[in-house]
C-alpha cells in the first residue's frame, strides 16, 4: 500500500537552493573567465547549500521503463530493445560504461517496469511492477502504482544516500518514452507541443494539454511510464538532501516536470546536461534550465549525464581551492 505521508514529509523538507552559497561559489571560479563555469558554480553551490561544492561521492542511476504506446504486440524476449540496451550497459560496452568508468562513477540499473523482466541483467535493482498502459486508449498508470513509483524512487535515494551523496546524475531506457514526454509537456504549457514529427506524439501533447493544471499524480497516472514516477521520486528525494540531480534526454526531463509540479523548488537542484532531442529542448526551457552543451545526444540512457561530470568536478575544484 501507498503512504501518502512518505511523499508529503519529502516534499516539505525540499527548500529553495540556496542563492547566497550559489553565488559564493561562483565568485570562487571568476578567476576561471568562462560564463559556463560560473553557471555550473552557481548551481552546485546554491543545490548543495555551500560555497564548496563536492562531487566525490556520486553515481548515475538509469531507469529502465517501458511505456504500453510502444509496446510492439509481441513478445521480444532478449530481443527487446529495453534488454538490449540494459545489457550493453552491464557487461561495460555502452558508451555510458565507459565513460562512468573514466569519470569513476559507479552506475546503478534500476528495472522500474519493463516489458521483458527476466531478460533484463541480475544486476538490475527490481523496483518496477511492470511496464504501463497504452496512454492513447486510457491511463497509463492507475494512481495507486504512480504514488508508488514515487516512493519507489524516493526510497532508492535513501539507500544510495546511506554512506553520503554529493551528485547524482540520471538516464532512462525504454520504449515509447518520447510520448509521454509529449504528453507531459503538454499539460505543462497548457497547449499541444507542435513540429514534433509524430502524430502519435502531437496527439498525446494535445490530450496532456487538456490535463493542464491536474495534479501531478494525475498526470503522472494519465500519461507517465514506471520510469517517470521513480526518477521524479528520486529527484525529489535528492532535493530534500541538497544533492544536485544531473538531468540527461526527455525522459529525465519528463520526470523532471512531475518532480516540479509537486515541489517547484526542486528544480533549483537539477542541472541539465546537455539540449537533448526530441522534447527536451522545450522541457528544459519551461523549467528554467540551461543545459551545460548545447547539443543533443542520442536518447538519454545517463551517456549525455555522464559526460558532463568531469567539468562538474573541475568546477567543483576550482571552488574549493584555498
Amino acid at each position: 500500500m501507498s503512504d501518502p505521508r512518505v511523499l508529503r514529509h519529502v516534499i516539505d523538507a525540499i527548500t529553495p537552493a540556496s542563492a547566497a552559497h550559489g553565488d559564493a561559489a561562483r565568485r570562487r571560479v571568476t578567476g576561471a573567465n568562462a560564463a559556463l563555469l560560473e553557471r555550473l558554480a552557481t548551481a552546485l553551490g546554491g543545490a548543495q547549500h555551500t560555497a564548496r561544492p563536492r562531487t566525490a561521492r556520486r553515481a548515475i542511476v538509469v531507469c529502465a521503463g517501458d511505456h504500453g504506446v510502444g509496446d510492439p504486440g509481441i513478445a521480444l524476449g532478449a530481443a527487446h530493445p529495453t534488454a538490449i540496451a540494459a545489457h550493453a550497459i552491464a557487461d561495460g560496452s555502452a558508451a555510458l560504461a565507459q565513460i562512468a568508468r573514466a569519470s569513476r562513477a559507479p552506475i546503478v540499473l534500476v528495472d522500474a517496469g519493463t516489458r521483458e523482466p527476466a531478460e533484463l541483467p541480475t544486476s538490475a535493482v527490481r523496483l518496477g511492477r511492470g511496464p504501463s498502459a497504452d496512454l492513447t486508449t486510457g491511463p497509463a498508470l492507475t494512481v495507486v502504482d504512480a504514488a508508488l513509483a514515487l516512493e519507489a524512487g524516493i526510497a532508492l535515494a535513501v539507500s544510495l544516500a546511506d554512506d553520503g551523496l554529493d551528485l547524482l546524475a540520471v538516464g532512462a531506457l525504454g520504449v515509447g518514452a518520447e510520448v509521454a514526454s509529449a504528453a507531459l509537456l503538454g499539460a505543462a504549457l497548457g497547449a499541444p507541443p507542435t513540429g514534433l514529427g509524430d502524430p502519435v506524439a502531437e496527439a498525446a501533447g494535445a490530450r496532456g494539454a487538456a490535463m493542464a493544471g491536474a495534479s501531478a499524480l494525475e498526470l503522472l497516472a494519465a500519461f507517465g511510464g514506471p520510469e517517470t514516477g521513480v526518477l521524479a521520486g528520486l529527484m525529489l528525494a535528492a532535493a530534500s538532501t541538497n544533492v544536485p540531480v544531473v538531468l540527461d534526454g526527455y525522459a529525465t526531463g519528463a520526470a523532471a516536470l512531475i518532480a516540479a509540479v509537486l515541489a517547484p523548488h526542486a528544480t533549483g537542484y537539477l542541472i541539465a546536461a546537455h539540449t537533448g532531442s526530441f522534447t527536451h529542448a522545450r522541457i528544459l526551457a519551461h523549467l528554467g534550465l540551461h543545459p551545460v552543451f548545447e547539443l543533443g545526444l542520442g536518447h538519454g540512457e545517463g551517456t549525455g549525464a555522464a559526460m558532463a561530470l568531469p567539468l562538474i568536478d573541475h568546477v567543483a575544484a576550482l571552488a574549493s581551492r584555498g
